[in-house]
């Protein structure tokens, strides 16, 4: 066969690394993916569903219904072709008849594929990475309908927020990753700086708290030094690790990292020994060094010597583990300079006043005050870095000297008690709270100074967390969705999660009435002491708002005095306390047909994040909606089948009755009825599921008391669900078996009894076995001669399997039926 010729967006190299970025390929099966296909089936009407990935290789289908194979090459894919089409549907009616899938493996033999339709999976950057398809085996010249067309458009976008879902987390883990790595640097680095104040003029031990200090902010590290000048050479003064061997070893200028970094005065790092100019070959192999990290010791312009760490491995330091060492050879400075002189004491107070304004994170040095009670009940700043002004929006000069009740009027308690505890008990402390007048989180660590005073150091994570709120809010919204059955519920179950997650004043969900002109707002979630807005509400009233909606985009407004779209109106919408809101539309066939509001009592800026969290709730509540809908209409055709179904066995029965009103033996006839009554019997039991499959003991039970009363009837096996095809074959054989034994058999005496017992036999290919036993009746003997039809329906066994057994025991009938069990409950499974 000859190769296919592929889209060149198959292997373009962005949206491969777009499609890694997700890590998604080869992972198991998960339900959300596996509820969208099933999903896409019922909506399309159609066997198969995949949400198919396109690597640049392969094909792999993340989720599938009614497709056997987890993936196939490329030369078996229709998917591909879908890459081209980042902004609508690719529909092929006919496979067979397109130059490009013609000769497709899956079409011109197994499965035989037809018709395919695939909905492209777009990234926020515009990257492709596979489709939503659906296919089917039979061509299909009219395509989707509108309708089929919109749902597995917002089941691809539902695939895609699964994904985006994912990558979140996946980002989120290597944020906190990274935040956990500079948190442990900041306590190694203060933790270093404290052991220092307790050494004395202990050289060695300084510098040995130094190294050890680096090698735990820096993992990576395998040995450690401090080499200092000498003339022209370098001492190895103090090392830890692997390079203990070599305390006292002098080495010259050239030829070495650290001979470079003196000469430079500049920080180093090398990241393969093999491939440094400047490396003396001969060295590496004795002190086992592959990549280090080198800084220079500089005091004003005179340089002391080097702080290096290394490792035995190639590309085992980051820039980061360099910026990070630079830090420790400050700190090395001034230990050097706590030894030698008073004037290395200036330097190092000048250069951890210099760290300190420096640095990104928050540092604040507080005093608590006390009242006559001696009871901490507030603190005053004594000195904050700039960093604090930015993270709190403050300008730094002006908190000096005031209270944190005084600049934050109305601040939480716990920012008060906790840092007070800090105090009374001299153990340090981390945080993880809110500023609620500030909407912001922060996260830090308190630690008591001296006396009445403490020092916090602290990041802002408002992104973070309120991220993190976004995610587990999707993730709530989808449970609760998953068991909701009616509309109303889910729109008000949405609005009470999206309110309480964004903060905002109240939250609801409403049905757009004609051209974007009404709208009927149905019951919304409210804040404590906000009304609600629910009902019909005319758009023209609140000011020049509709064009957004009826072009599908988000209505956002962030302050609407100020607003161009709303000023003239502001009155109206601060009527209903409102100063900021978002309307996020929900389309249907082109048109917005439904509006998800989110309104807040004061002005804010709508983020980016926070409406895309909006898009993801509207889109998910839209795709509940339509299962809904879908279900419902299930319903109704369900019904409809059901009344007509009942109307032809009742013709049935009349034109039986008018046909053979003349026939004198009426025997047949009333046999006949009967058959038909039983018919008639288990199909109401099949509607209790909606002719998806019925009880098995509930046929049973339904068919049998038609002949007499239950009691005579012993019943002895697991009740189970049984295909519709089951359930109709059981019924006329049970009616035909009970008939029988009315006649002939064990129930035309008072005494007789009939046991009917069932099980499952085999683990290769199941099998049910059915049992009818009589026994108290008369005396069984065998037919002679073949009988008539009820005669051949018992021979004909359950299924029509032809595996019946009867034994014309004289102490009564017995008879063993069997039947595949896969056969029995196939409709089911």
């Amino acid at each position: 066969m000859p190769p296919v010729t592929l889209p060149p967006v198959v292997s373009d190299p962005a949206r491969l690394e777009a499609l890694e970025s997700y890590a998604i390929l080869d992972t198991p099966a998960e339900p959300g993916y596996d509820d969208i296909v099933a999903l896409a089936c019922r909506l399309c009407a159609v066997p198969v569903a995949l949400v198919s990935l396109v690597t640049g290789d392969r094909q792999w289908f993340k989720a599938r219904a009614g497709f056997p194979a987890c993936e196939t090459d490329l030369n078996s894919s229709v998917c591909a072709y879908a890459l081209e089409q980042p902004d609508e549907l690719l529909i092929i009616p006919d496979l067979t008849a397109d130059p490009r899938t013609s000769a497709n493996p899956l079409v011109v033999g197994e499965p035989f594929i037809r018709f395919y339709a695939g909905a492209p999976l777009v990234t926020p950057e515009g990257q492709v990475l596979g489709s939503l398809c659906v296919i089917d085996h039979q061509p299909r010249p009219e395509g989707l309908t509108d309708t089929q067309a919109d749902d597995l458009r917002a089941l691809a976008r539902q695939v895609m927020t699964q994904l985006e879902l994912r990558r979140a987390l996946l980002a989120r883990d290597l944020t906190r990753a990274k935040e956990r790595r500079a948190y442990l640097a900041r306590e190694a680095l203060r933790d270093t700086q404290a052991a220092l104040t307790a050494l004395g003029d202990d050289l060695d031990a300084v510098l040995r708290t130094i190294i050890d200090g680096a090698m735990r902010a820096v993992p990576a590290a395998e040995g450690g030094a401090v080499q200092l000048i000498d003339g022209d050479t370098l001492e190895f003064r103090t090392v830890r690790g692997t390079l203990v061997p070599y305390q006292g070893l002098r080495i010259g200028m050239q030829g070495t990292l650290a001979g470079h970094c003196a000469t430079t005065r500049m920080p180093q790092r090398m990241a393969d020994a093999f491939t440094a100019p400047y490396v003396n070959r001969d060295l590496i192999a004795p002190l086992n060094l592959r990549s280090a990290v080198t800084v220079p010791l500089l005091r004003g312009d005179t340089l002391l010597g080097v702080l290096q760490l290394q490792s035995g491995k190639p590309e085992a330091f980051s820039a980061y583990d360099l910026e990070l060492l630079r830090l420790f050879a400050g700190v090395t400075t001034s230990g050097l300079g706590e030894v030698t002189a008073h004037a290395g004491m200036r330097a190092s107070d000048t250069f951890w006043r210099g760290l300190f304004h420096r640095l990104n994170e928050g540092f604040v040095v507080g005093e608590v005050v006390r009242d006559e009670a001696g009871r901490v009940t507030d603190w005053r700043y004594v000195e904050v870095n700039p960093a604090w002004g930015e993270l709190l929006g403050v300008d730094p000069s002006t908190v000096v000297g005031r209270t944190i009740r005084a600049v934050f009027p109305g601040i939480e308690d716990e920012w008060v008690s906790e840092f007070a505890q800090v105090v009374e008990t001299g153990h340090a402390t981390t945080f993880t709270r809110q500023v609620g007048s500030l909407r912001r989180w922060y996260e830090g660590r308190a630690f008591k100074l001296d006396g009445e005073r403490f020092a916090v150091i602290f990041l802002e994570i408002t992104a973070r967390i309120e991220a993190d709120a976004r995610r587990n809010a999707l993730l709530s919204l989808v449970d609760r969705l998953r068991d909701l059955t009616t509309i109303p519920a889910m729109t008000q179950a949405a609005s009470e999660i999206v309110g309480r997650t964004l903060g905002a004043t109240r939250a609801g969900f409403g049905l757009i009435v004609g051209d974007v002109e009404f709208i009927d707002i149905e019951l919304d979630w409210t804040a404590p002491g906000q009304v609600s807005v629910a009902g019909r509400h005319r758009y023209d009233d609140f000011g020049n708002i509709r064009a957004p909606l009826q072009r599908g985009e988000a209505l956002v407004v962030n302050d609407v005095a100020s607003d161009p779209r709303t000023r003239d109106d502001a009155s109206t919408w601060q009527g209903f306390d409102i100063a900021a809101f978002v309307h996020m539309p929900v389309r249907e066939r082109g048109r917005t047909v439904a509006v998800f509001i989110v309104h807040d009592v004061t002005s804010r800026v709508w983020t980016p994040d926070e409406l895309a969290f909006l898009r993801n709730v509207a889109d998910r509540v839209e795709v509940s909606v339509a299962r809904v809908r879908a279900q419902e209409l299930q319903t109704v055709l369900n019904a409809e089948l059901a009344h007509r179904l009942k109307n032809t066995l009742a013709i049935v029965q009349s034109i039986a009755a008018s046909t053979l009103r003349g026939v004198t033996e009426r025997e047949p006839v009333e046999a006949f009825e009967r058959r038909v009554l039983a018919l008639s019997r288990a199909h109401d039991v099949l509607m209790q599921k909606s002719w998806s499959a019925a009880r098995m003991r509930a046929v049973m039970e339904s068919v049998l008391c038609m002949q007499t009363d239950m009691d005579r009837f012993a019943l002895d096996g697991p009740d189970m669900d049984i295909s519709p095809q089951a359930a109709l074959s059981l019924s006329l054989l049970l009616h035909e078996l009970a008939t029988n034994a009315l006649k002939y058999g064990a129930l035309s005496a008072d005494a007789g009894r009939v046991r009917i017992g069932w099980r499952t036999e085999g683990s290769q290919v199941p099998t049910l076995v059915l049992d009818w036993s009589e026994h108290g009746g008369p005396a069984v003997t065998p037919p002679s001669n073949r009988g008539g039809f009820g005669s051949k329906l018992i021979r004909m066994g359950l299924m029509g399997t032809r595996s019946a057994t009867l034994d014309f025991d004289p102490v009564g009938l017995r008879a063993e039926f069997r039947a595949p069990l896969a056969e029995v409950q196939v409709l089911v499974h």
